[in-house]
């Protein structure tokens, strides 16, 4: 038995999903009839309006959204099969956990809508929110791994997005277009201190962007992406552009931000740390790390799938449902960008 679960893993975990699935579904939707109902010689799932939904209704509206869970099944088992937690993985996905909570905590129902979610990902519900976490953070190892085998034809799609880390010094002002007096006389302290004194120096020394200037202005890892509207980054796309259009160890003028929301204005100074890809890959700052694995990923869209790919080779996946197994295939070739129809 054994020897059967290990070589058909895929299989085993496929059709336990799905029947989970269809015995809760037929559970919920049946609790509260007394006898079961039937049309056209198939059982009755609900009514609505007095039209019967059966269970090849069901089958048939979910079919073609299906290829999507069966890549994420696929993909999870690929993970669980390739890398072995270690403690660091287990503590980082119980503080990953911790963090979903805590930023979802305050909305209703949170639970049902992390399990609505979760679900997406071949998850039976909120209880299995660790589960997903642990697998994402064994995803990201074994992305790491594949990255660093493969390093020069992964990164090569990423140089075309200016990649680099920077530091920053900035400071408040009330009319960036007349500044007080006290407000000159720290702009010209930080001048000076610039021009005797390390970036890192004057940061510590003068910024008033706390967060950076505790840590001697490190700001971390930017490109082009963090231009977009759509980027989580913190930063101005003034200050952005500036540190893009500097080269390593650069150091920008003053730049004017003004928030069009609050009105306030700052100053900021923007100095590039470094440049080299392989540099910032082998940084010891975790953010930095996780905020160039993330680029790398995204600067190649195939990535990702291709990765899987690559570690299912040394697995023994069998398929014994033609079915699912030409889903998962046209799915991925879709992806991957190898749709024949595309040519046509």
């Amino acid at each position: 038995m054994n020897e059967f679960l290990r070589n058909n893993w895929f299989v085993v975990v496929i059709a336990v999903i799905i029947i989970a699935f269809i015995s809760y579904f037929i559970y919920d939707e049946t609790k509260y009839n007394v006898s079961k109902a039937s049309a056209d010689g198939q059982e009755v799932l609900a009514s609505i309006d007095e039209k019967s939904i059966t269970a090849q209704d069901l089958y048939d509206y979910s079919t073609p959204f299906d290829s999507s869970l069966i890549y994420n099944l696929y993909r999870n088992q690929v993970v669980e099969q390739s890398i072995e937690a270690t403690e660091d993985m287990e503590t980082d996905a119980k503080e990953l956990e911790d963090a979903i909570n805590s930023n979802s905590s305050g909305t209703t129902n949170y639970e049902a809508s992390i399990a609505q979610e979760l679900a997406m990902y071949g998850y039976k519900g909120y209880e299995q929110l660790y589960d997903y976490c642990l697998m994402t953070i064994k995803e990201a190892q074994l992305q790491r791994d594949y990255i660093e085998d493969h390093f020069e034809e992964c990164t090569e799609p990423l140089k075309e997005n200016n990649p680099r880390t920077i530091s920053i010094i900035s400071m408040s002002v009330t009319d960036p277009t007349s500044l007080t007096e006290d407000e000159q006389k720290k702009k010209d302290n930080i001048d000076k201190a610039l021009e005797s004194e390390s970036f890192a120096d004057a940061a510590t020394a003068y910024s008033e962007d706390t967060s950076t200037a505790s840590n001697e202005g490190f700001y971390g890892y930017i490109d082009t992406g963090a231009l977009s509207s759509s980027s989580s980054n913190s930063l101005d796309a003034t200050v952005v552009q500036a540190a893009l259009d500097l080269d390593k160890g650069e150091t920008s003028d003053w730049i004017t931000v003004t928030d069009s929301n609050t009105g306030l204005s700052s100053l900021y100074r923007v100095h590039v740390d470094e440049t080299d890809i392989q540099s910032i890959w082998d940084s010891k700052n975790e953010t930095v790390s996780n905020s160039i694995l993330s680029a790398v990923l995204n600067a190649d869209s195939t990535l990702s799938y291709r990765i899987i790919e690559e570690y299912a080779k040394d697995l023994d996946i069998q398929f014994e449902d033609e079915e699912t197994q030409n889903k998962l295939e046209d799915y991925l070739a879709q992806q991957l960008g190898d749709d024949s129809d595309e040519s046509e």
